[in-house]
């Protein structure tokens, strides 16, 4: 491969016009929002609902992209799409918004997009009661419709899947945190992250120094399992709080800080600090970082800092953490690119889009061990298969993963959609 050819391909790809942008203007409240659909790729997009004040167009437009790479990965061979929606999520009328919001995008999400969670909106805990109000069966609906043709019949059982599968329960398990009432769907794309940072660092990660942005359920769950697998977590941020540990968090550090998490914000912690302290998390000494919180964390000054730091790879369990002037560029994630092992995110973070996949498809999901196996597996496969990539083309991995994205975005057609699935 040729690393400027792919750099500029991949530019030409992020200024393509999405074939969709609706904006929504809420009627009682500020809130505004945006869904996009990059393309409809075998007859449907999929996406998740973010909700944050300062979420722009831009932002989500560049995240639908986002996802159409990481289902080149991940599967099923669909379009991506992203819902973006600016306003407050501490605000008590959050839910009603959300709620108005789907109203007005009922007819997409009904037949060609699927969408799920995303920063602050909980899948199961509110897009469940959402949709089962808009008498809907599941916000993975527009995918079965759309891309596998699904009838009634058979949606019902893939969506069946879907929630069994998602909905385990994983206190008592090697997944789980005590008695937390986590699920599946709560951990699997932070222990997917992890998965792939072994991969990536060969399989050993003891003594590894690993510094973290965000606790929610990414980044909260990439810290644990990655301390879990023996790295020490020196950092760790979240919106309004920093906690820096030199010596380093060790599993039962982290799941204590998770028992007391609320609505991914770090609980008070003899190390923890002011947001406004930021700049110490990226001037610790570290090995491995891992963005898992909103995008565009990752700044040029942030990156020189973390180089200092000793930092050689980054693994991105966030979508798009790299900060560019504008839609399109690509200077800081070259930069990145050239000074360290990169992850992006169409790889690191495909955790929840695979158990989709595999649950949409009837995969087993008895228990845990099956949903985590399947998504493991796929994990490492799309590691080593950037990895040999690189190795061969000379390029950096970010490069090499975005290479094979685009190609098989290219190669898979507009039309190629799916029989149903039987579950």
């Amino acid at each position: 491969m040729n690393p400027a050819a792919t750099w500029s391909r991949y530019r030409r790809y992020l200024a393509t016009p999405p074939e969709v942008v609706v904006e929504w203007h809420d009627r009682l409240t500020p809130a505004r929002g945006w869904l996009v659909v990059n393309s409809l790729r075998g007859g449907a997009a999929g996406g998740g609902t973010r909700m944050r004040v300062g979420v722009d167009r831009e932002e989500v437009v560049y995240l639908a992209k986002a996802m159409e790479l990481k289902f080149a990965f991940s599967g099923p061979a669909i379009g991506g799409g992203k819902s973006g929606i600016d306003f407050d999520s501490r605000d008590s009328r959050r839910l009603d918004v959300l709620g108005r919001w789907f109203r007005a995008m009922r007819p997409w999400v009904s037949q060609c997009y699927g969408t799920g969670g995303d920063l602050n909106v909980d899948e199961q805990r509110d897009l469940g009661p959402i949709f089962q109000e808009l008498g809907l069966p599941h916000p993975q609906i527009g995918i079965l419709a759309g891309h596998f043709r699904a009838d009634p019949e058979q949606a019902h059982h893939a969506l069946s899947c879907l929630r069994v599968g998602l909905g385990l329960p994983l206190a008592g398990t090697a997944y789980g945190v005590g008695s937390l009432p986590l699920t599946v769907s709560d951990m699997i794309t932070g222990w997917a992250v992890a998965r792939a940072t072994r991969r990536l660092l060969g399989g050993e990660l003891k003594g590894v120094r690993v510094t973290v942005e965000g606790f929610g359920n990414v980044g909260g769950s990439a810290a644990l399992y990655l301390a879990r697998s023996g790295a020490r977590i020196v950092a760790i941020s979240d919106a309004e709080h920093i906690l820096v540990e030199e010596p380093g968090l060790e599993a039962p550090d982290v799941e204590a800080l998770l028992a007391r998490r609320r609505r991914g914000r770090l609980p008070e912690h003899a190390s923890r600090r002011p947001a406004e302290r930021r700049q110490l998390v990226y001037r610790t000494a570290t090995d491995c970082v891992v963005p898992a919180a909103v995008s565009g964390s990752l700044t040029g000054p942030r990156l020189d800092a973390l180089a200092a730091a000793g930092a050689r790879w980054i693994v991105c369990g966030a979508n798009q953490p790299f900060r560019e002037s504008a839609l399109g560029d690509t200077l800081t994630q070259e930069g990145a690119d050239a000074r360290f092992t990169v992850l992006p995110d169409v790889v690191g973070s495909m955790g929840m889009a695979r158990a989709f996949e595999h649950l949409m498809r009837g995969g087993p999901h008895n228990t845990p061990d099956d949903v985590f196996e399947a998504v493991g597996a796929a994990v490492d496969d799309a590691v080593d298969e950037v990895v040999a990539h690189a190795g061969s083309g000379g390029a950096g991995l970010m490069a090499a993963t975005l290479d094979l994205a685009l190609d098989r975005i290219a190669s898979s057609g507009p039309e190629a959609r799916e029989s149903a699935p039987e579950c």
